[in-house]
């Protein structure tokens, strides 16, 4: 990754399109939360322990009712009815009898047990048909894919496998105008690209690979008359496991990954092209520190500081949209309990944002969705609340001039 420099010319540069045209956008950021904590058996030492763990898993997916889960996120996306969506933590939970080791589906056996069955669900799927398909996947990128993994379920066996993706919607009349942004990057993944920066492959005793590459997707859009391009992320959190903040340094590693391939948007000659957006859940606030365990600059990159991914993006030219407006509240979009059954609010963390590389004239309105009362069932939709604003830019722009060395 090369250095940057981001400097600001006073100047107004003519000659690009784009620049001509003022415009609005509305956009949204949404995690959908698998439900649990990601237990497949990974410390198992014998085959009932890893049978165990992943049958609780499902069990307690199940118990937070994701098909339903889906439906109300869906609706707070129907309501606010916004131009761009980026969902995080969009699973696919896909069972199949073991009918190649003499396991016949039967039912309410095995995959159709009444334990896990409401735990086997496609949450991207699920929005699109709740959307009414007034909503299209214009982008996605895989972050994970586990398989198979076999497992009995009171002694009927199953073939498990697990997939998390990172989305965009676009409303279904942008549709044409939307189209995938393709990035020279070296790990491929759907539409988008995953990150090189990632923890290290973990290989269980008694189960498949588990190959953590959390990564991006962006699209470019026009909206009336005005281009933008829109990223969607889910950074890695911050500790991987509790009491190891030195795993602090993949998300940082994520966020200069994801800052060079943004500001890859700006012609070094040229200036503006685009208004470029990246929504998502980022892991970072404004309050994070570093771990005092991590080297001052990111290993094998001496130019570049170890700052928190919030830190990233704001001091290179990027503004938090959240700040632009005053609110009576702080924002906190995390997290609620695991079971997302408690009644009270618990989110005590900004880790969802809005960032803009061109600072907006106006941001006409920027709230908080789902984070007010659970559902009419006790449960909350997701344990993170979601996050829209309406994003107004006027014309001429000033661009920025990037230099790369």
């Amino acid at each position: 990754m090369k250095a940057i420099h981001l400097g600001i010319l006073g100047a107004v540069l003519l000659g690009v399109a784009s620049l001509s045209i003022a415009g609005e956008i509305d956009v949204m950021t949404q995690n959908q939360y698998i439900g649990a904590d990601l237990q497949i058996g990974a410390t198992a030492s014998t085959p009932k322990e890893a049978d165990d763990a992943v049958v609780a898993m499902l069990t307690t997916i199940a118990k937070t009712r994701p098909a339903e889960r889906v439906r109300a996120l869906a609706a707070e996306i129907a309501h606010r009815n916004p131009d761009v969506v980026g969902l995080q933590e969009a699973f696919e939970f896909k069972c199949l009898p073991d009918t190649e080791h003499g396991f016949p589906p039967l039912p309410g056996r095995g995959c159709d047990d009444p334990l896990i069955k409401d735990a086997l669900t496609d949450h991207l799927q699920d929005t699109e048909e709740a959307l009414r398909r007034k909503y299209v996947v214009a982008g996605q990128v895989t972050n994970l894919k586990v398989s198979p993994i076999f497992f009995h379920v009171r002694d009927y066996s199953a073939v498990l496998s697990i997939t998390d993706r990172d989305a965009i919607l676009v409303r279904k009349h942008l549709s044409k105008s939307a189209r995938v942004v393709t990035f020279n990057c070296p790990a491929r993944s759907d539409n988008g690209c995953n990150y090189e920066t990632a923890p290290p492959t973990f290989t269980p005793p008694l189960g498949p690979p588990i190959v953590l590459k959390r990564g991006f997707v962006a699209i470019d859009v026009t909206i009336e008359g005005r281009e933008y391009r829109v990223f969607n992320t889910h950074l890695e959190q911050r500790e991987l496991a509790p009491g190891q903040c030195a795993t602090q340094i993949y998300q940082v590693g994520q966020a200069y990954e994801l800052l060079d391939r943004a500001l890859s948007t700006w012609n070094r000659w040229d200036g503006l092209s685009k208004t470029v957006i990246v929504v998502g859940d980022i892991n970072s606030g404004p309050k994070d520190t570093i771990c005092s365990a991590l080297p001052p600059t990111l290993p094998g990159k001496p130019t570049l500081p170890v700052l928190t991914p919030y830190q990233i993006f704001t001091s290179h030219g990027f503004t938090d949209a959240w700040t632009l407006r005053s609110h009576p509240d702080v924002g906190f979009t995390c997290c609620q309990d695991p079971d997302l059954s408690n009644k009270q609010s618990d989110l005590t963390e900004r880790i969802d944002m809005i960032f803009s590389l061109h600072r907006p004239s106006q941001v006409r309105d920027m709230n908080l969705l789902g984070n007010t009362s659970p559902g009419s069932d006790g449960l909350w939709p997701s344990d993170h609340a979601a996050l829209a604003g309406t994003l107004k830019f006027h014309s001429p722009l000033h661009p920025v001039h990037i230099e790369r060395y």
